[in-house]
Parts: C-alpha cells; structure tokens; sequence
C-alpha cells in the first residue's frame, strides 16, 4: 500500500496512483511534489529513503510504503519603497506618473479624485479632501507586493481631525493621525489606495512601504477541453501551462455553424476578436467548454442569451401586456420582423434632451441598491448622487439628429456615464480594439479601476465585456426604432457586413454606426447575455416615460431573425 503523509508546505501526488492504493510489486511509482508559493521542496523520501534524485520508487515487496516531503518557506529580507511627490500646480489637479518620485518601487497608472494645491505649499505635496469634498488617490503596482507596512507621511490641514484610510486588494485600515502606520501582515497586492472624507483634510507629502519580495513559485495547470458541436478549438500556448498564465483561445466552427459559447471554468474571459478570447489560468485543473451551434435550423433554444434571474418584462399597469405588446410580429422573420417591430415601438412618447437629468437617474437605478446607479462602461455601481453626463451610445453626429427629440432624447439610447469617459468615447463606432497600454482606458489619469476592459485607438471603442451586449442591443434598437418616417432620420448598423450571411439594410439610410460584424457578435454570442439591470431598465423606461420596449431586451434571437439569411426556423414567438 502506497500512503502519503506528513505533508506541510505544498502537496504530493503519484501518476497513476492515488494515497491507500495497492501496488504491484516490480512497479515503478512516479511522484509529484508541487510547493506552495513561497514554499520549496527541501526533501522527498520514502520509508525514510530520499527521492529526491529520481522522484520515483520501485515497489520491492508487500509492505507499506510511505511517501513524506518537507518543504520550507522561502525567506527574504524585508525592503523598503517609497513614493514621493514633485512638479504639483497650483489649483485642483489630477496626479500623473510624471509627479510620483519613486525609490525602490515601481507603479504603472495613478489615479485620483479631491487633491489641491493651495499657493503657498510646496511643489512637493499636496491637499487630499475639501470641506464638501473626500479625497482620494490610487497607485497600481506592475505586479503584486506582499505589503507589510504602509507609513503616510502627512499633517492634518489647519485645525482639522483626520480619519484616513489606506486599503489594498480586500484589505482596508482606518486610523487617525496619532498612528500613521498601517500594519497588514504580508498581504499580497496589486494596488495601494489612500481615502480622506470630507471635512478631515491632509497635507500629503509621500509614502513610505515595507515589502517582502516573495518569489513566485510555478504551478503547473491543465487545460481539458469540452466542446459541443463541430469546430476547430485551438489554444495558445499549446502546453506547459502554469497557474497565473494568460492563454489565448480561438473557435473556428465549421460551416453552418458559429460560435455560441466559451467558457474557462465558467469565465467568459476576455473578447479580442470574432471567436477568439483571452483566460488567465486561475487553479491547476481548468476546464474549458466551447459550444458551437448550428444556423438555420429550427431550433428555439436561445437560453445562452438570457442571464436574468430575477427581473422579468414586465408593463405595469398599461392597457397592452407583454405577449399582447408582441402578437403583431408573430411568425415573422427577415426585413418584415424589424418592419414590424418599427411599428410596435415607434411614436413612443418623447420628451426633451434636458429632463433626461431628472429621468436618467430613476431607470438607470441598481435593481439591487436603490442608493446606487449603473454608469455605462463602468462594472461597480455609482452613488445615485454622483454627477454625471448624458451618453449617447447611438453617437448623434451619425445622423446628424444632435439633441432634438424623439431621436436624440430617447431614453433607450441615453445612458448615464462618467464625463471623462463620455468625451473619451465621443463618436467613435463600437468595433474590437488591440489591446494594450496605450488603448486602454486605464492609462488615462482621471480613469476609475472599474473601467478596465474599455478601450480606445484605431477610430474605435471597445466596451468592457458586461457592456457588449447592452451596447449592441441599444444599436440595434435605434436602427429598427428611427427608419425615416414622420420626419425622423433613418438609422442602420453598418461597416464588416458578410453580405453572403447577414442582410444589409444600410442603403439610403442618414446616419450609419458600426461595427456590425463585431456589434452582431456581441449580441448573439453569450458573451454578455440579457442581464437583471437590463430587463429592470426596459421595464422602467416603458412604464414610466416613453411606453415603448427595446426589443432586443425583451426577446434577443429577435436580431437573428431578421439579420440571418440562413435562418429557416419557425418565425418569431412561434
């Protein structure tokens, strides 16, 4: 019997062989010993014998064989870093890269909110906070510190008491200023923040940190692969994965059929192209399911498109209830179901551009939190009394429409979001963008943690993945809502049109957005399905305002209804 036991530090396995099993003799056993991080193998012996050459043992005799393995802890010396400040202007400012000092530590982005720099302090430090206003300032390191101490170098503004808190990754320590120490233990982090409130002003004028520099140890990771239907899935690295690798997924299926799924473990990763997206490798055993679907069949399973859970489409209390709101269109398909759709959505009610400051606020609510708001582009909740600008997700210079109602006052298309981020996005089409330093959101120095995933560059923006779906659900809903009666102007997505499988409504049309082949992806493809907020926002803004729905909420295999040449099913609703 192989038995393995006193194992301290990390973990041993055997190939073939689990601990309690019985093996024959003349067997060679191979043995696996996988430290801990900050762990390495010291010794690997069985019955008293070192393996530690070999990793393997030949089964002699019928007796009991015990496998044990020390491991001990990989000890360094304590360092010290700091973060000091220069070149501070006068007046409200954002802190750049350019103001950090740094000494034997390095950070990749800063961001900040409430610091000042009054005439008379110097260049070298500055107010965090004002008396109406909290303060704060992030610092993103290029890879984790396992933190022990944090020191703030600072003095509290004229008579003020302060408060202050420093927090790293699931950690966060508040204490006055008689212990400007703050003790977390060896935490490991990737980011270091300090928050002042209101009213407790602090002259802050650097940073001082204590670190270990742990070694990462590697693991090795396995990748098996689940796939459903038929394709070609291929991955890159091809083999010797380790634990925090990021690999690189690509999912070709076959004619007649696309990709409708991809999951690592049930994480959708990260979208960089048309069937092809990016994991890091979190644990040592990972499965990844890739589903490929056929087009044009009959099929009504469109349950890959829906994730709410809690909120349904809902009417209230209008005369028209959801199956009734839908009965004309029943049974259509192609160019008749977004005609038809026209019909059930248009001449909603409108109202003006400006009373979207009082309205915005009620749809665009956290269905969970009523204290808190959904800000396009951004994956955390804002407060519900936080600032902010009026986003076009529909750009109004295509089209040419600008602010006048209905068009450019349609709460379906108006979306709260944070003015930086607005003016960032501006009119570009929604389309993929490489993904790098220099297109990410986050190497602007006003951008918040939670924008990560947005980028900019190449005349495009590309959401963050639990925006795709919205977005393009919102593009879409303005090109079957605005078609050029009544005086309005007629909308069409446009631009990597497949012409040989999706129909093309762009001719004639006043104002074009794109990209359709990627905007059509994030739609139809899961990787952002119909979410709770989603179905609580179309409810809110047709009970309360407009009385008319997104459809493509309400029923998303609508768009491949209409825009799939191939579909052949049994039309909508049936």
């Amino acid at each position: 019997m192989i038995i393995a036991d006193g194992i301290v530090g990390g973990s041993v396995s055997m190939i073939e062989y689990v601990s309690g099993d019985e093996a024959e003799i003349g067997t060679v056993v191979e043995v696996q010993a996988t430290p801990e991080t900050g762990y390495e193998i010291q010794d690997l012996s069985v019955n008293g014998e070192t393996i530690l050459d070999s990793y393997s043992f030949l089964v002699e005799e019928a007796i009991e064989y015990t496998i044990s393995a020390q491991f001990r802890q990989i000890v360094t010396e304590a360092q010290s870093g700091s973060i000091h400040f220069s070149g501070i202007g006068n007046n409200a400012f954002d802190l750049t890269l350019s103001n950090l000092v740094l000494e034997n530590v390095d950070v990749s982005s800063v961001s900040s909110t409430g610091l000042y720099r009054d005439g008379d302090l110097p260049t070298d430090c500055f107010r965090m906070a004002t008396s109406s206003n909290a303060g704060s300032v992030t610092f993103r390191f290029p890879s984790d510190l396992t933190v022990q101490e944090v020191t703030l170098d600072y003095e509290p503004y004229h008579s003020d008491t302060p408060s202050v808190q420093v927090s790293i990754d699931g950690d966060s320590l508040t204490q006055g200023e008689s212990d400007k120490t703050y003790s977390f233990g060896g935490q490991k982090t990737e980011m270091l923040k300090i928050d002042v409130p209101k009213k407790q002003r602090i002259i802050l004028s650097g940073i001082d940190i204590q670190f270990v520099d742990v070694p990462v140890v590697p693991v090795p990771a396995t990748i098996s692969v689940e796939q459903e239907g038929p394709g070609n899935v291929s991955i890159a690295p091809s083999s010797d994965w380790m634990v925090g690798d990021e690999i690189v997924v690509t999912a070709t299926p076959e004619e007649g059929y696309y990709l409708s799924n991809m999951t690592l473990n049930g994480d959708r990763g990260s979208y960089v192209s048309n069937g092809t997206y990016s994991f890091e490798i979190e644990q040592e055993t990972n499965v990844l399911n890739v589903t490929f679907r056929e087009r044009g069949t009959s099929s009504d399973d469109y349950s890959y498109l829906y994730a709410n859970e809690v909120f349904f489409p809902d009417r209230g209390n209008q005369s028209v209830d959801i199956d009734q709101y839908y009965e004309p269109i029943r049974g259509l398909s192609g160019l008749a179901l977004k005609e038809g759709l026209h019909d059930i959505i248009d001449d909603h009610e409108a109202f003006s551009y400006d009373s979207a400051n009082d309205s915005l606020p009620v749809i665009d609510v956290d269905p969970f939190d009523s204290s808190k708001v959904r800000f396009i582009y951004e994956s955390e909740p804002r407060s519900n009394r936080e600032s902010f600008n009026k986003e076009h997700t529909w750009a109004k210079s295509h089209g040419d429409f600008g602010e006048r109602k209905p068009m450019g006052s349609d709460l379906h298309n108006l979306r709260m979001c944070f003015n930086n981020l607005n003016s960032t996005r501006g009119n570009h089409d929604f389309k993929t963008v490489a993904h790098s330093a220099e297109t990410s959101i986050l190497g602007y120095d006003w951008a918040r943690d939670d924008m990560e995933g947005n980028y900019v560059g190449g005349g495009g923006f590309e959401p963050q993945d639990e925006w795709k779906g919205d977005v393009a659900r919102i593009i879409f809903y303005m090109a079957t809502r605005y078609d050029g009666g009544s005086g309005e102007v007629d909308l069409e997505v446009s631009g990597d049109i497949d012409t040989s499988r999706y129909y093309d409504f762009t001719s004639g049309a006043d104002g074009l957005h794109g990209n359709f082949g990627d905007l059509y992806e994030w739609a139809t493809s899961g990787i952002d399905p119909v979410d709770d907020y989603e179905v609580h926002r179309n409810n809110l803004c047709d009970q309360l305002y407009q009385h008319n729905r997104n459809p493509f909420i309400d029923h998303p295999e609508f768009l491949i209804m209409i825009y799939d040449k191939a579909y052949d099913g049994p039309g909508a609703l049936n």
